[in-house]
């Protein structure tokens, strides 16, 4: 009891609403216990549905309707349907009750469906209640483990989407033995069935942790960004003229899609050809990445989802030692050894790159790398998800 009011001394005042709302759904939800059994909760963003939680719901919903599997998303998001029974209002009464009686959580990201998240660690470990945690996670993982590490992530299930990141991460991240999986992500088995030619180049390049500080206003993070090499190479980049003539006269057009961290910065790239499309906030850049016919990178994760349909990309990366040594250090992944496209350093070394993978009518891959793909990805179907659904299986069998 002493134990229990500490931890309740630590609650805010935002948090008393979540405990009431946990003791006034806790009769219906022992009244629920009762007709349902090994409850379900998927979900991936409070407010998103298009990564590999969503598409591992639907995947559920279809195939094995029986299980009692059910997507938690903010109400009002895009993706939310008022009228699926299987769907659960983020912070709302039935997220709560449904929560209460879970035995099993399955995260595309680093939040679980939890209502809310401090209350519920006090709750499970004063109740001692026990969660198994899948974590379907949302991009491959090329850099340094320690941000997946057993110790921090806890998981009883941690999903891989390729052979050589399941290798890496198995023997070097501490996990006990079966709690990695090579399975493939669960979007992957939309790729090979809807992917096609869109006629554009999509620019998306990750954020950096090192320009984004939380401790400085506005006016001070600007400052910074706009001295930054990030936003000299990619302004210059998106304001050539030459560059977009040349994707233009190839029949194509150019996309930049700026990571969701710096979309605050967005205002401050002052030179952007007006033939440019911005992706607009709310874009599924699962539908994008489908649809692109090249894509420019520097060191975002999304190039997997390209390489698994085997089109080209360059990776822009004229910063590789700041970005190593401030953000993500380097793990199992060589770039210029395994990437599935070229590396270009400078912005005429990345118009020439793309130059290069144009035949004269269509953007293609280079055989070097289409056998790098390959050997990526021995698991190259569609199946990804009822791999995902067998293993998670395993587990409730077997503990």
């Amino acid at each position: 009891m002493r134990k229990l009011i500490e931890n309740l001394k630590k609650l805010e005042l935002l948090d008393i609403k979540s405990v009431m709302m946990l003791l006034v759904t806790a009769l219906p939800a022992l009244i629920l216990k009762l007709s349902k059994k090994n409850i379900w909760l998927v979900c991936e963003r409070i407010n998103g549905a298009e990564d590999n939680g969503w598409i591992f719901y639907q995947w559920l919903r279809k195939n094995h309707p029986e299980r009692n599997a059910y997507f938690v998303l903010s109400k009002g998001a895009p993706g939310f349907d008022k009228n699926d029974d299987h769907m659960l209002a983020w912070g709302g009464f039935r997220h709560y009750m449904y929560y209460q009686v879970s035995k099993m959580h399955v995260k595309a990201l680093f939040v679980s469906p939890r209502p809310t998240q401090r209350v519920c660690c006090y709750y499970e470990r004063f109740l001692k209640k026990r969660i198994t945690t899948i974590y379907l996670r949302h991009g491959i993982s090329v850099s340094g483990v320690e941000h997946h590490r057993y110790e921090v992530m806890r998981v009883r299930m941690f999903v891989c989407g390729a052979k050589p990141e399941y290798d890496y991460i198995n023997q070097n991240a501490g996990y006990p033995e079966g709690y990695v999986q090579y399975t493939g992500f669960a979007r992957f088995d939309e790729l090979l069935d809807k992917q096609s030619d869109g006629r554009f180049i999509l620019v998306i390049p990750t954020w950096r942790r090192y320009l984004v500080d939380i401790e400085k206003n506005d006016e001070e993070n600007n400052k910074n960004f706009l001295a930054s090499a990030f936003y000299r190479h990619f302004n210059s980049l998106l304001g050539n003229k030459a560059f977009i003539d040349d994707v233009e006269s190839m029949g194509y057009k150019v996309k930049f899609c700026i990571h969701a961290e710096f979309r605050r910065f967005l205002p401050l790239f002052k030179d952007i050809d007006p033939r440019v499309e911005l992706v607009k906030i709310g874009t599924s850049i699962h539908e994008l990445l489908m649809s692109t016919s090249l894509l420019i990178t520097d060191y975002s994760s999304v190039f997997f989802d390209v390489a698994y349909m085997k089109k080209p990309m360059v990776y822009y990366q004229f910063d590789y030692d700041e970005f190593r040594t401030k953000h993500f250090s380097e793990g199992y992944f060589s770039f210029e050894r395994d990437g599935m496209g070229p590396v270009a350093k400078t912005e005429q070394e990345l118009m020439d790159r793309v130059k290069a993978c144009f035949d004269g009518k269509s953007f293609v891959n280079n055989e070097l790398y289409l056998q790098r793909c390959a050997k990526f990805f021995p698991n190259h179907d569609n199946h990804n998800c009822e791999r995902i659904y067998n293993s998670i299986i395993e587990i409730e069998k077997n503990g």
